[in-house]
């Protein structure tokens, strides 16, 4: 990067912000209170070290959880194909406070919006979300597909440690609870406005993710 001028946009998340009390902007500080946020957190700084310096161009463009066809999160994981199948759909956090969730044509969207823009450099820059509770959300996947009643059930800090005995992967999300416990709201407004990309519709979101689920709406549903 720095030897042929390229310019470099990256792609990240909102592990470096740590806990926030309130909408998460992108004017925030880095303040990691896991060791995926300081990784995380690392990597911006030291890229914004080489911006500052002039041995590069640099901006990032972070999003939430992922909904969409080829997503995967917490929702494509361990809910939608779960609900489809009327089965028990598990979620490490609580299930009624805002969450925030981006569409990952959305999060593809900005990167080329920011990547086009003289004024993305330098900076972080949010993907479109939508803040929701993960039930509401669910319900709402389920309306949409016509798929049973949704039965949600919460993985805490306790199911998540015993489960992990036998899915390793699982204790991954203990020191992610503090996002996934409490709210965590994502503010996207200077996006929309600076690089005219807007969230598209939670029903179209839904509905690819409901394919990527390997959902088929049958002749005559509703779309």
């Amino acid at each position: 990067m720095e030897r042929t001028g390229a310019r470099y946009v990256m792609l990240g998340n909102l592990y470096g912000y740590g806990h926030v009390d309130g909408p998460i902007t992108e004017d925030l500080p880095m303040a990691p209170v896991s060791a995926k946020g300081e990784a995380r957190a690392r990597m911006w700084l030291d890229a914004l070290a080489a911006h500052e310096a002039g041995r590069a161009s640099v901006t990032e463009v972070r999003a939430a959880a992922f909904l969409g066809a080829g997503a995967v999160s917490t929702f494509t994981l361990g809910i939608a194909s779960q609900v489809l199948a009327g089965e028990v759909a598990t979620y490490p956090g609580a299930l009624d406070v805002p969450q925030c969730w981006s569409y990952d044509v959305d999060v593809a969207r900005t990167l080329v919006a920011a990547a086009r823009h003289e004024r993305s450099w330098g900076r972080a820059w949010h993907a479109p979300a939508v803040n929701l509770p993960v039930r509401e959300l669910t319900e709402r996947f389920a309306q949409l597909t016509g798929a049973p009643t949704p039965r949600l059930e919460r993985l805490d800090r306790a199911a998540l440690t015993a489960r992990a005995v036998e899915a390793p992967v699982l204790g991954e999300f203990v020191e992610m609870l503090y996002a996934t416990e409490n709210p965590h709201v994502l503010d996207s407004t200077e996006t929309e406005r600076v690089l005219g990309v807007r969230p598209t519709e939670l029903d179209e979101v839904l509905s690819a993710t409901a394919r990527g689920a390997g959902f088929e709406r049958q002749p005559g549903q509703p779309a």
